[in-house]
């Protein structure tokens, strides 16, 4: 049971995991957003980790960062985007079980993020209303359950409020969020006990992230670059899932 190649196939691959994991956790911790890019690795590396595994080591990565920051949250923005994260991972669950594609899904999530990050990007200044806040949690419940990914619909809201706050409300969002969609994972037997053991093998990538991302020059650095970090993490969870669905065609 506590033999690491009981549930990954090497201990190169287990190291290569766990490299991708705390690079997620960084940025994650940092900026937000941004655990979900290692999922696309992982759909190349091990597919069975993706979405069970992220969701479930996105889940306590993105609340804790939410607690440590609880006074920065926007607590009110939390039932908007929560409501709509909610309707979306619903709608999410009967999509798992057809036997469409998981590619179709990349190709759309992708080329979708592609065209609202380049929007972003041409001085579409989007405004966090608690209609588009709602939208966008829908939006990121439906990506995020599907292929792990769910941060930038949510990032594309906020890309123009303060960093500090953004943060903060966003990992508290994704926490909450996340924890949802864990629970429904065990409800319909997607989560179980090697999804749990391969997440406690890598906590320690989320610990070592979560250190690093939270550091005072690093939030500092955050605050200054805040919209173009969150285009850049966009475009590139957007190219990366494109060419994860050509590499899985």
């Amino acid at each position: 049971m506590f033999d690491i190649l009981t549930y990954f196939a090497s201990a190169e691959i287990y190291w290569l995991i766990l490299l991708l994991i705390t690079f997620g956790a960084i940025t994650q911790s940092a900026i937000g957003i941004g655990f979900g890019i290692p999922a696309c690795f992982l759909v190349l590396i091990d597919p069975s980790m993706v979405p069970s595994c992220i969701v479930l080591m996105g889940s306590f990565l993105a609340l804790s960062n939410g607690i440590l920051s609880i006074k920065d949250v926007i607590k009110v923005d939390l039932i908007y985007s929560f409501s709509g994260r909610v309707v979306g991972s619903l709608l999410a669950i009967p999509l798992l079980f057809l036997t469409i594609g998981t590619k179709y899904y990349l190709i759309t999530f992708g080329v979708l993020l592609l065209i609202v990050t380049y929007l972003s990007a041409r001085k579409w200044d989007i405004v966090a209303t608690k209609k588009n806040i709602t939208v966008a949690g829908a939006a990121s419940g439906l990506m995020g359950t599907l292929i792990g990914i769910g941060g930038p619909p949510m990032a594309i809201v906020y890309q123009n409020s303060t960093a500090k706050n953004v943060v903060a409300t966003l990992n508290m969002f994704f926490g909450i969020g996340a924890l949802f969609t864990v629970i429904l994972f065990i409800y319909f037997n997607i989560i179980n006990l090697p999804e749990l053991m391969k997440s406690l093998y890598l906590a320690p990538a989320l610990i070592i992230g979560t250190m690093i991302g939270r550091k005072k020059n690093i939030k500092d650095f955050v605050s200054k670059n805040l919209k173009s970090l969150i285009i850049l993490v966009c475009f590139l969870s957007a190219v990366i899932i494109i060419i994860d669905a050509i590499l899985t065609s």
